[in-house]
């Protein structure tokens, strides 16, 4: 289980470090990581921005659920919940979109079509 240094200061006391399957992982050691390693790492630098955002933005901060599993409960609701407003906001602008371009096409073909006009089969 790879872990990086915030790991292994806040949680020293609980979990043997000289576990075999525990691996502290630092980012200054750029040059002895396996290319796998690394990648863990940049992905755990793209993940933490959003975890502070879900913090802040979805009272992840707090959870009022017991155990492990309302953790892993709190966890998903707050996630979904963040996944609908970024589809929401989506739906949004795609809304807003087609009535410019709905708009725009309107205008242009009146006046190549006049409205009043009507067709002959």
């Amino acid at each position: 289980m790879p872990a990086d240094e915030l790991f292994r200061s806040r949680l020293e006391n609980q979990i043997d470090l000289r576990h075999p399957l525990v691996q502290i992982l630092h980012r200054g050691q750029a040059k002895a990581l396996t290319r796998r390693q690394w990648r863990w790492i940049k992905r755990r630098q793209a993940v933490e921005p959003v975890i502070g955002h879900l913090k802040q933005d979805c009272r992840l901060n707090r959870c009022h659920l017991k155990g492990a599993q309302g953790d892993a409960l709190h966890v998903l609701g707050c996630a979904a919940g963040d996944n609908l407003r970024w589809l929401l906001r989506w739906i949004a602008f795609l809304r807003a979109w087609l009535q410019v371009v709905r708009a725009r096409s309107s205008t242009h073909s009146s006046t190549i079509w006049p409205t009043n006009m009507a067709l002959e089969v």
